[in-house]
């Protein structure tokens, strides 16, 4: 089964600096990144758990704003918060074990239309790429390429 859509990153990783760069296919994304400073990291650059926390984040409130259009919900520019908690793994090491969202909804818009509110978000939430990756639903590889 070929993909028909493919996405690509370069990652590389220093030890002695413990910061290592991403970049993608054409270059409109070059970011260092660090570990995090709460296990045993430094600062100053995006750790792996907010990246895969942007990537969710990104592709979720994209994806609500479509369903937002869908049913004339007049928010203008969707926002959230997103969280994320990583925990020690029984099996070694960490794990996020949780992920939440928090979508921004005027207080007026919640009440006088809290059912359509509902159907944006589960809507949202069924058809957002990424946060179906994390949900399960990806078939993770991992295959040496000889350099």
């Amino acid at each position: 089964m070929s993909a028909e859509h493919t996405f690509t990153i370069a990652a590389t990783w220093d030890p002695a600096s413990k910061e290592g760069t991403l970049t993608n296919a054409d270059g409109s994304l070059k970011v260092a990144h660090v570990g995090a400073s709460s296990l045993g990291g430094k600062t100053g650059a995006p750790n792996p758990e907010e990246l895969l926390l942007a990537g969710v984040s990104s592709c979720f409130v994209q994806t609500w704003a479509i369903f937002l259009a869908k049913l004339q919900l007049p928010i203008e520019k969707p926002a959230l918060d997103g969280s994320c908690e990583v925990d020690k793994d029984p099996a070694g090491g960490f794990l996020v074990t949780k992920m939440n969202l928090a979508p921004h909804v005027p207080a007026a818009l919640w009440e006088s239309r809290r059912a359509d509110v509902d159907k944006t978000l589960a809507l949202a939430e069924k058809y957002c790429i990424v946060s179906k990756a994390v949900k399960g639903s990806l078939a993770l590889t991992v295959t040496p390429k000889p350099v």
